[in-house]
């Protein structure tokens, strides 16, 4: 490979990295709350740009395809919540992959309760720092300073006792090929905008510190 070649790649890597996308939802009980304009305060001031935002009313045929029904991932579901209702002392004589199921719907039947947020957010690592901003899926072990461990005190145990989902306020996608799907069903490329900021120049223009000329 010719050093031509190398830094195209490398140039090209850049860029991918800097311009990786990521949805994000802010669910019907942070709509209700009134907490949409604190979740994206959060975002900007890391340092993401939101290039795609809309309050919709999610319909079936979005929320059907939204959860995906793959068996291997209601599996893996279902034994994750069986294991946690079996920590709170609580039985289920279902299968996972019917646990799994159930909790499908839940979630589905939760986020059509009221509108939701839907925003694209674009920056470097745009998945793993929403992710990271957001806090774990259980808000009672989301770390201090995430969005979930300061803005909800809602548990998995009590959504487990209570037969419903935790009302964790966000939905983010957790790696790029899950972005990529979730964003082409959440939005058409006309409602995703490109365009510059400061941001672009202080956050990923890379000559942007380095010694001016005179």
């Amino acid at each position: 490979m010719s050093k031509s070649q190398k830094k195209s790649e490398v140039d090209s890597k850049i860029m991918e990295i800097k311009r990786q996308q990521t949805l994000v939802l802010i669910k019907p009980d942070g709509v209700q709350r009134g907490l949409i304009g604190d979740v994206i305060g959060r975002f900007e001031k890391a340092g993401l740009k939101l290039v795609g935002m809309k309050m919709i009313s999610p319909s079936k045929e979005i929320l059907e395809k939204h959860y995906t029904n793959d068996v291997a991932y209601l599996t893996a579901l279902g034994e994750k919540a069986k294991a946690g209702m079996e920590k709170s002392g609580l039985s289920d004589s279902r299968t996972p992959i019917q646990i799994g199921q159930w909790i499908r719907n839940q979630l589905g039947r939760y986020l059509a309760i009221s509108p939701v947020v839907a925003m694209v957010w674009q920056g470097t690592h745009a998945i793993g720092n929403v992710r990271q901003l957001v806090g774990s899926t259980n808000p009672i072990s989301a770390d201090v300073g995430s969005i979930r461990g300061d803005l909800t005190i809602d548990t998995i145990e009590m959504a487990n006792l209570e037969g419903r989902s935790v009302r964790n306020l966000i939905h983010a996608s957790s790696e790029p090929e899950e972005a990529k799907r979730e964003i082409a069903l959440w939005f058409t490329k006309s409602e995703i905008y490109d365009y510059e900021n400061v941001m672009d120049k202080v956050l990923h223009d890379a000559e942007w510190d380095s010694p001016k000329k005179k």
